[in-house]
């Protein structure tokens, strides 16, 4: 099987403000290798602008990340514009504040639950991208688990963030292996030490055990790899092309 390498944009969001910007970082995106990317922290172009740059490039546009409030407000809008992108995969990048208890992850796994199902009669699935405080316990049960548990496993995926899931105590392979058939798309993001400080890297140059987490990713049936990389000390292109590169190894194209 195949392993298809993406870059997710959040990396290069910074040199994306215009849509020559935006077709700039593209291009350099796919002379890396390239075949896929995420969408995130670029809908101030229009996505017709979007969607017709990264045909124009070659790369397929396989996940997004939209602002909550057009998944609560503009829900039409939204499965609109994952049609024009051809894009199947609608995400959140996290959960709002005030969800941060106990009630508030039963209450947001009721509300998007439905947003799921609607996301499911137009052809789409919903999928959300984990951080670490989804690993707080209340009252002896995680915030992930209540996210798993409370919704449905056809159309409630999760973008598992292998970063944030050693930042939040757990283990990734773990994790995959839990959620297998729920994690269609992932985010392959390194962690290390420096200075005393955590830190994100490239991935391979730090400490996660990189063997052990792809293994799971194959085996809970992921679909779609996206390198990500929030902020960190090297230029954010040369991250990508350093991820890109270490995974050769591992098979990935």
């Amino acid at each position: 099987m195949t392993k298809i390498l993406g870059a997710q944009l959040y990396t290069v969001r910074n040199f994306a403000g215009t849509p020559n910007e935006f077709d700039e970082s593209l291009r350099k995106i796919k002379e890396m290798g390239y075949t896929t990317i995420q969408l995130s922290a670029i809908w101030h172009i229009p996505v017709d602008e979007l969607a017709a740059i990264a045909r124009g490039h070659g790369l397929k546009v396989v996940v997004t990340h939209i602002p909550y409030d057009r998944f609560i407000n503009d829900l039409d809008g939204v499965i609109r514009d994952h049609h024009t992108l051809g894009c199947g995969l609608a995400g959140l990048g996290g959960l709002p504040a005030e969800y941060h208890s106990a009630e508030g992850y039963i209450a947001f796994a009721k509300k998007f639950s439905a947003i799921a199902d609607e996301l499911a009669q137009n052809g789409l699935k919903f999928s959300y991208h984990n951080h670490h405080w989804e690993f707080q316990s209340y009252n002896g049960k995680l915030g992930m688990d209540v996210l798993i548990e409370q919704t449905s496993p056809e159309n409630f995926l999760f973008t598992l963030d292998t970063y944030w899931v050693q930042v939040g105590g757990g283990d990734p392979s773990a994790w995959i292996r839990r959620l297998k058939n729920r994690v269609e798309a992932i985010h392959l993001k390194d962690l290390t030490i420096i200075d005393s400080q955590q830190i994100m890297t490239e991935i391979m140059e730090g400490n996660l055990h990189w063997p052990e987490i792809l293994q799971a990713c194959e085996e809970a049936g992921v679909k779609w790899y996206l390198i990500e990389r929030d902020d960190g000390p090297t230029d954010a292109f040369d991250s990508l092309k350093i991820s890109y590169n270490n995974l050769h190894k591992f098979g990935f194209s």
